[in-house]
């Protein structure tokens, strides 16, 4: 048996022992399957973790192409806690229908007593955008928007220095590059986000947010692409700027708000590409954004330290009731085109609906569409995308349905 398949069995056996385990010690009729949490002279460590299994029905109406796929999309196991008063921990591992097992999220986090300041240290996202901030878990489509992925605020080694009150929080850092990866001998990005609430009451929260980071490859690495999927995991990548840049600068705005049981939300961001030497081109303005309005049914969405958090459910079926119902709608854009760079577009509409049994599990459902201008460049995309500009003829038009089943702990 490889390792790889030993290690994923290893995963699902844990989660489940960690259910079971947590199913003995903590279930109440009102919280489904939480594991357990154990304290021990100032230690307190409880085992996390995550699953989510998607299934799309995605059909390409020029190429003719069409993908009816299911996929693990994430499982995750780890330790989080805290020790004493002051340093909190969380260290998380990842596999997905890859196969590769990586390091998700591993911090420490210190906090002098009675500050409202704390430093955190080790591998965690950079702090940009309200999409990117809120965990897989809680994001309102089961994707993110395309503009996160396709200028990639992911994970790095780094330290922050952290402040938050009543009605604000403020972050900023250096990092390096991913602890996955193995060339990150030069690779390294500042990064600063501040949000602030100006209404924050019991029936109505509204959310301001900016962002921005600076990044950059070092010469040992190679330059950085800008690509996206279209609104679903599966197919490949639909538009691409090839590899153009050896450094860039990342601005974006966010707003958001909540009153009772209706949500909105938008982001709009740009980054500003240093084309390298070897791309030879002129630096281009890309940008991103959507735009998305909401309603919960037998709940409500919540909202925690400058991002969403877990939804409150009414009556979850363990107690009896119905669970909670979500409905999203959100119009996508992105724009990898400017200047010399042709890197393509699309404009995505998507519609969705969760179903909350528990706060713990959601059973979704997304269905899209996505008009595309493909560009000029073929580099990193699905083959049939990739056919289609070579062949002079880059438009595209995609629909899908995307299925998502997910319980976490």
């Amino acid at each position: 048996m490889k390792t790889k398949q030993r290690i994923i069995i290893a995963f699902v056996a844990a989660i489940l022992t960690s259910a079971a385990a947590g199913e003995e010690t903590l279930v109440s009729n009102s919280e489904l399957m939480r594991a357990p949490d154990f304290r021990d002279e100032g230690w307190e460590f409880k085992v996390i973790g995550r699953v989510q299994l998607d299934y799309s029905f995605v059909d390409a109406d020029i190429s003719g192409a069409d993908w009816n796929a299911g996929e693990l999309r994430r499982l995750r196991l780890g330790v989080a806690g805290k020790y004493g008063d002051n340093v909190k921990y969380k260290f998380e591992l990842n596999t997905n229908s890859s196969g590769d097992v990586n390091l998700e999220d591993g911090y420490v986090q210190w906090a002098p007593t009675g500050g409202d300041w704390n430093v955190k240290a080790g591998q965690f996202k950079t702090p940009n955008s309200l999409d990117e901030q809120t965990s897989s878990r809680f994001i309102t489509t089961l994707e993110r928007a395309a503009f996160t992925d396709a200028f990639e605020f992911n994970r790095r080694l780094g330290v922050t220095l952290n402040a938050k009150g009543k009605n604000y929080t403020l972050s900023a850092g250096i990092f390096g590059d991913n602890v996955n990866i193995s060339n990150q001998q030069e690779g390294y990005a500042l990064a600063a986000r501040g949000t602030l609430n100006p209404v924050k009451n019991d029936d109505t929260l509204v959310h301001l947010g900016a962002s921005v980071r600076y990044r950059n490859v070092g010469s040992i690495q190679g330059d950085i692409r800008y690509r996206q999927r279209p609104a679903s995991h599966i197919p490949g990548r639909i538009i691409s700027t090839g590899a153009i840049a050896g450094s860039d600068v990342f601005v974006g705005a966010e707003a958001a708000a909540i009153h009772k049981n209706f949500w909105a939300a938008g982001e709009y961001g740009v980054t500003f590409a240093d084309c390298s030497a070897a791309a030879a081109c002129a630096d281009p303005t890309l940008q991103g954004g959507y735009a998305e309005v909401g309603a919960v049914i037998g709940g409500r969405k919540t909202y925690k330290s400058g991002k969403w958090n877990r939804p409150k459910v009414d009556n979850p079926v363990t107690d009896g009731g119905m669970g909670a119902l979500a409905f999203v709608a959100r119009f996508d854009t992105i724009d990898l085109s400017d200047s010399s760079v042709n890197g393509g577009s699309f404009n995505s509409c998507i519609l969705g609906a969760d179903w909350w049994a528990t706060k713990y599990t959601r059973l979704g459902v997304n269905i899209f569409r996505v008009d595309a201008d493909l560009g000029s460049s073929t580099s990193g995309l699905d083959t049939n995308f990739a056919a289609l500009v070579t062949t002079a003829a880059p438009m595209e038009d995609v629909t899908g349905v995307m299925l998502r089943a997910q319980w976490d702990f």
